[in-house]
């Protein structure tokens, strides 16, 4: 298949391109500056792109949540996901040749903070920016299904990697014997390995019969207690510290959602749809990347 993918050159669009790769998938890089890069095509919040000739579409663009949550930062956020999932639609509408599936990103933010409850794709969204933000990121995706394409909605959980992802950051801090809960430590994570998230996004892309929103999560859900005893166990280092939730609101504002927010997600449509992790559970894929 003739793939494009937005957004293709980050930390999750760099393992898909290799998947791709080993799958024999050709890929069409969309990005903000082509002339850079090898088989690309420019992709704008403010142009639309030219996806003749692209089977299929891998949707990932969008400005970072990562850094202060400024009234501008929220405006980024925002738009590029609105703006630029809006843009690639309008590039379907006007392509020759439409692709067959859009499989455009997501995030779990859109469940919300939901204490222990457990949450599937058929869970209702929740409140605050996070939700906010990708419930309107879902529903320009879904504008292209009235030009006959078949729309999945990936929603990434944190997403684990050796060279990436939230490992980047957590990795150091637990190596140096600053790891430790955070919070209660009661709120429950729901995390995904990089290879996972490639794996996932191919094989939704592969799949006619999968459609609609599709949890991007490991099949085991853990809280944040656990999630610190696991990366203390596999780095062979002590978790002693802990951060109260009044301090990490205090210096992170609301950013600190990321961290405090209680989301047990499960992967119900990916497991009934026959997809097999390669990196089920924290522990396996920990040793899959070697913390030591």
């Amino acid at each position: 298949m003739i793939i494009g993918i937005t957004g293709g050159t980050g930390f999750i669009g760099n393992a898909i391109q290799e998947a791709a790769a080993s799958s024999g998938d050709q890929v069409i890089l969309f990005s903000r500056h082509p002339e850079f890069l090898r088989e690309a095509r420019r992709f704008t919040s403010t142009t639309v792109p030219d996806v003749n000739g692209c089977e299929g579409l891998i949707h990932l663009a969008g400005e970072s949540i990562m850094g202060f949550w400024t009234k501008e930062k929220r405006r980024k956020i925002l738009e590029s996901r609105r703006e630029g999932t809006r843009r690639l639609v309008e590039g379907i509408a006007q392509a020759s040749r439409k692709p067959s599936v859009l499989v455009s990103a997501s995030a779990v933010g859109y469940y919300g903070d939901c204490g222990d409850q457990i949450l599937d794709e058929t869970s209702p969204p929740g409140s605050g920016f996070l939700s906010e933000v990708t419930k309107i990121w879902e529903e320009e995706a879904l504008q292209a299904e009235q030009f006959g394409v078949r729309v999945v909605l990936l929603r990434f959980g944190l997403v684990l990697g050796k060279n990436g992802g939230a490992m980047k950051f957590i990795q150091p801090l637990f190596r140096w014997g600053l790891g430790g809960r955070l919070g209660s430590g009661n709120q429950w994570m729901s995390c995904i390995d990089i290879h996972d998230v490639a794996g996932l996004a191919l094989y939704c892309l592969h799949t006619p019969s999968i459609t609609g929103p599709v949890n991007a999560v490991m099949p085991h859900p853990m809280t944040n207690r656990e999630f610190t005893k696991t990366v203390a166990k596999a780095v062979e280092r002590p978790a002693f510290f802990h951060v109260p939730a009044w301090c990490l609101r205090l210096a992170l504002g609301d950013l600190s959602h990321l961290v405090l927010d209680s989301q047990r997600v499960i992967p119900s449509k990916a497991v009934q749809h026959g997809y097999q992790f390669c990196f089920p559970s924290l522990k396996e894929s920990l040793s899959e990347f070697k913390l030591n």
